[in-house]
């Protein structure tokens, strides 16, 4: 919104040098974006400042409004026009021509338009507009194109109240409809761009066709000419969401819409009109018809807000006097009703039109704390109670996760919970099953992100690929955050809360690592295990089989019994940019959250040694190493303290369909020093059992 200073000084005695007023407006919550000085055709110069006005301050919107604004902050007079009077004469002078003996006017959307006022000056001559006219919108931006049109623009900007002017000759049957579209109507703008509207638009129309979409833009078949002798001036109040909403449909903005949208004042509808209709017969002659239509079904009721004095100290950390507090109010020009004593504890304070941001004792404290100044208020530390912070077992293991992956060289990501439907069926499975459904949105952004994620592996090879893209090797990320998917087409939507690993790419140059080797399927299940040993838990390992993972290089996590995710090497073409193996891991957080163990307890030292045997077995290759500690945990149970493999050898050495294991033992009591004649039968016990269960044999040399 552009201001200029020279037009303000009309309402409102400004002796501040304009950079100065503007400091004042920003004090008060009005940002200023520029301040600048515009040349005029004849070489003078006016000095404007454009403001950067919130959607809740919309009465700013006008030379008037930030008027009164000034005239409160600085505590001055606002001297505003006064066309009210002026028009009552001019009627008098044409008591014979009533306006609805040439206009009729139906209002058949009164939900959607609360005002509609028309007024009709016949007689007009159209033409250039004066000096003084043309030099107010050219300062402000906008040019001049007839004294009819000019007028209309210049008391929009002066009361912030956009009108409209109609050629009456132009409308069918010298009559208005305000009526919502039919769907598919056309409509010609003054921009000259053709629209097919929807029902969903409010449309000014005359007895066969619109001639303007509401509060808007006009149509181009009903505009002032030169030719144009009668003119129909129309204000109104709209629904700002249906503006809103048609402006941004149509693609048609103007400064009318963006006012309308904002909220304009009920009672300045006539206002505006009386001023703008004076001004055309000033400035373009005619005659100004008796009376206006004005169709007002629910006329604006008085609002009333009570203001606690107690309460606005409260809130504001102040000591304002009951005085001050209704100073402040009356120069807002609100009207107190009641008690206005010095000693008063509270107002009934009456909200003027213009105010419509005015509604709750709430807002007329914060128009005190601007009148006060903002910067006027002492810094007070507040006194409360500090509680302690509980944090949930889910909020404590993502803290864990992040510390321990965050160590370990894994960097945490952040995607969008939504993703395009080819990832999401993909990766459907991730923790439903074949008959799970995706979750689509109902208004998509685009058609990229149009349904919810079933799992969070998509974003992560987003990440990934855009990472190796850029020549970022090699790659090791996580997330945590949300999954979503139905078990069936029907079913209510299942939400998880998920961690999910990748890593790929060979490792960094590093001394202790052997040079073009790349990360594999143990640098993940052993980033998974540091993760697991962090709560005090193990995992265990089975195959599993996934659309999207490598069959025989995948297996499913278990802790406790419970399969709580899985991991494996990816295969899938979203990852091919890459050119390497991916290994990915996707864990459910609630599940494992579930699993984690009470308080730990300590457990004393033993004050006594260990006991250290190998066993080296050579067993069929598909037996897996799981179950052969279990067994040997099982047979050496209960002095068995550790079972480690530590060596896992196949190759041209060994018989076909075989391989070496190795583990490493120990054996504890609590109670004394074992001596080898009690380890070994549990040794030679073990080898039995592995015997009997898997067909193993002792490995020898």
């Amino acid at each position: 919104m552009k201001i200029d200073y020279d037009w303000l000084k009309q309402y409102v005695d400004v002796r501040l040098p304009p950079h100065e007023f503007g400091h004042l407006l920003t004090m008060s919550g009005l940002e200023i974006e520029a301040e600048e000085s515009v040349k005029l055709p004849d070489g003078k110069m006016a000095e404007v400042l454009e403001l950067n006005v919130t959607p809740n301050r919309g009465y700013c919107l006008s030379h008037i409004g930030v008027a009164r604004e000034a005239a409160s902050l600085l505590n001055l007079e606002c001297r505003l026009p006064t066309p009210l009077k002026e028009l009552e004469a001019a009627w008098e002078e044409n008591s014979d021509s009533p306006v609805d003996s040439v206009l009729e006017v139906v209002n058949e959307a009164p939900d959607l338009c609360s005002r509609y006022a028309g007024m009709v000056v016949e007689g007009v001559q159209p033409g250039p507009s004066p000096k003084w006219l043309a030099d107010r919108l050219i300062a402000i931006g906008l040019r001049p194109i007839n004294n009819i049109v000019d007028v209309t623009n210049y008391v929009m900007m002066e009361y912030g109240q956009p009108l409209h002017a109609f050629d009456r000759a132009l409308l069918t049957n010298s009559k208005i409809v305000i009526r919502r579209a039919n769907e598919g109507e056309a409509f010609a703008a003054l921009d000259g761009s053709e629209h097919k509207l929807g029902t969903d638009a409010l449309v000014i129309a005359d007895a066969e066709k619109p001639v303007a979409l509401a509060g808007i833009m006009g149509g181009s078949g009903s505009q002032v000419t030169d030719q144009t002798q009668s003119v129909v001036l129309e204000s109104a109040c709209f629904d700002p969401a249906t503006v809103r909403k048609a402006s941004k449909k149509y693609n048609l903005r103007s400064d009318s819409s963006f006012r309308f949208e904002r909220g304009v004042d009920m009672e300045g509808v006539i206002l505006a009109q009386a001023r703008a209709a004076l001004l055309i017969r000033e400035l373009a002659g005619g005659r100004i018809l008796k009376g206006r239509i004005d169709l007002y079904p629910n006329p604006r009721k008085p609002i009333i807000v009570k203001v606690r004095v107690a309460r606005v100290n409260k809130v504001l950390g102040a000591g304002l006097e009951s005085s001050k507090i209704a100073e402040y109010l009356r120069r807002l020009g609100m009207l107190l009703k009641g008690s206005e004593s010095p000693e008063a504890e509270e107002f009934q304070v009456e909200i003027p039109s213009f105010r419509p941001d005015l509604l709750r004792e709430i807002d007329l404290i914060e128009e005190i704390a601007r009148m006060t100044g903002y910067n006027n208020f002492e810094t007070v530390r507040p006194s409360a109670p500090i509680q302690p912070v509980r944090l949930k077992p889910q909020q404590i293991a993502a803290k864990t996760i992040r510390e321990t992956l965050s160590r370990i060289g894994y960097l945490e990501t952040i995607n969008y919970s939504f993703i395009d439907d080819a990832s999401a069926l993909e990766f459907k499975t991730a923790f439903g099953d074949d008959h799970s459904a995706v979750v689509p949105l109902r208004n998509p952004l685009s058609a990229d992100i149009n349904v919810m994620r079933p799992s969070l592996l998509p974003g992560l090879i987003k990440t990934a690929v855009r990472n190796f893209n850029k020549g970022q090797k090699p790659v090791k990320i996580f997330e945590l955050g949300h999954v979503y998917f139905r078990e069936g087409e029907t079913a209510p939507v299942t939400e998880k809360n998920c961690l999910g690993i990748l890593v790929a790419g060979p490792y960094e140059n590093n001394l202790w690592k052997s040079t073009g080797k790349a990360y594999d399927y143990f640098d993940l299940k052993g980033a998974l295990e540091t993760v697991l040993d962090g709560f005090k838990l193990s995992a265990e390992y089975e195959a599993v089989d996934r659309e999207f993972l490598r069959t025989g290089e995948a297996a499913a996590c278990r802790v406790n019994g419970r399969v709580v995710g899985f991991l494996g090497k990816l295969e899938s073409e979203s990852c091919s940019d890459i050119g390497q193996p991916v290994y990915v891991c996707e864990i459910n957080l609630d599940a494992l959250t579930e699993l984690l163990p009470g308080r730990v307890g300590f457990r004393p030292i033993s004050r006594f040694p260990e006991t250290y045997r190998d066993i080296s077995i050579l067993v069929d290759r598909e037996a897996p190493s799981s179950e052969i500690e279990k067994a040997i945990r099982e047979a050496c149970a209960p002095l068995i303290s550790k079972v480690e493999l530590y060596d896992h050898f196949e190759g041209k050495k060994l018989q076909a369909g075989k391989k070496s294991l190795t583990f490493a033992l120990a054996f504890l009591s609590e109670e004394k020093t074992l001596a080898d004649e009690e380890v070994n039968p549990l040794f030679e016990r073990a080898l039995e059992s592995l015997r009997e269960k898997f067909g193993a044999s002792l490995r020898e040399g």
